[in-house]
């Protein structure tokens, strides 16, 4: 009776063992006949992470990435500041700002009622006024003045005929009183000039005017210029600086930059706007003004 049962159990074990052979061998036919439909039933492979999970870098922003219409402009005078952003002939309109409390202030002084549409440059020509060149009616170029704190502007064709600025209707060209010259890159913005100083932002870099043709400065992604005296202010993103850097090209142009600080924690993606104060540098950032000694 025993060995009837071992018996048994051992015609049995042998028979599963047929069935699963058979069905191993089954189920590769289908397999090998049915390449797309074993791929398709296939799981994907787990995949596991070790120590420190690492992020895809944000790219930097280029020039095509650049929204002009609120690119920003920022002039300071030794008893009256300006600030603007650059609307867009046919698109937001621009807003000009006066403060007589460095910064802690604003009032609304854009000229609307001449049909201002767009704001290419600002600079304060004295301790109190201010000169802009924009557009009115048409995306026609004006340079308007004021010497009333901004309460009355007053267009000056022979201001206009002198200013360097980017034009109006193509970024991809700059004005000089000597006529029009191509920019470095299709979408040029953020011009400053100063006696023989013309810089600008192009393609995510700062550039000079000099000697009939565009210098590339040596801070790389820059984001805003300013002409110091003779020197070139430029604000760019920086590997060492969590937020904006600030660099100073010599007059010479030899293509050295030294630092002048960092502006910890701010937002490098959003317009910026910087000018020379003395012997340091303002920064128009988000919603502050940050000074940097």
């Amino acid at each position: 009776m025993q060995r009837f049962g071992a018996a048994r159990w051992l015609a049995i074990t042998g028979v599963l063992a047929l069935v699963v052979v058979v069905t191993v061998l089954a189920l590769a036919a289908y397999q090998h006949a049915n390449p797309d439909a074993a791929r398709s039933e296939a799981q994907p492979v787990p995949t596991f992470s070790v120590g420190v999970r690492t992020q895809t870098p944000t790219p930097t922003p280029t020039a095509s990435a650049v929204d002009l219409t609120q690119a920003r402009m920022l002039a300071i005078g030794s008893e009256v500041w300006w600030r603007a952003t650059a609307g867009s002939c046919a698109g937001p309109a621009p807003v000009v700002e006066r403060s007589y409390d460095q910064g802690a202030t604003w009032t609304d002084v854009t000229p609307a009622y001449l049909g201002i549409a767009q704001v290419q440059t600002l600079e304060a020509f004295s301790a109190r006024d201010a000169e802009l060149v924009g557009a009115t009616a048409g995306c026609e170029p004006q340079a308007l003045r004021t010497y009333t704190r901004g309460e009355f502007w007053d267009s000056y064709p022979d201001v206009l005929a002198a200013s360097r600025y980017v034009d109006l209707r193509d970024a991809g060209s700059v004005q000089l009183p000597s006529g029009p010259v191509p920019a470095p890159c299709p979408a040029a913005f953020g011009l400053h000039a100063s006696g023989d100083v013309v810089a600008l932002v192009c393609d995510g870099r700062a550039w000079s005017w000099s000697a009939g043709q565009w210098a590339a400065l040596a801070p790389e992604r820059a984001l805003a210029v300013a002409v110091d005296d003779s020197d070139i202010l430029v604000a760019h993103q920086a590997d060492d600086c969590a937020g904006i850097a600030i660099a100073r090209v010599a007059a010479d142009m030899s293509g050295v930059a030294s630092a002048v600080g960092c502006v910890e924690g701010t937002d490098a993606a959003g317009p910026v706007a910087i000018a020379a104060r003395g012997d340091g540098v303002v920064a128009w950032i988000g919603d502050a003004l940050v000074g940097i000694p």
